[in-house]
């Protein structure tokens, strides 16, 4: 697959590519785990290890199923 799908932003005219996506969607993951953990009766260590469950998904899903091409456009 190649890395030549990309969105638009209406807003700035960024081309925004899959992989900068996955570096928004990591620290917002681990924000929200902790909030969660934080304001709820869930344990902190178990908020985190949820958190990087999901976070090295993410990750998998990144290198290893839609793994960069090395080509620019």
């Amino acid at each position: 697959m190649s890395v030549r799908s990309r969105c638009q932003s209406r807003i700035a005219r960024w081309s925004v590519s899959y992989y900068d996506l996955v570096l928004l969607l990591l620290p917002m993951i681990i924000v929200g785990g902790f909030t969660v953990s934080t304001l709820s009766s869930v344990p902190i260590n178990v908020g985190t290890l949820l958190t990087g469950f999901v976070s090295s998904l993410v990750v998998g899903d990144a290198v290893f199923k839609r793994p960069p091409s090395g080509q620019s456009e």
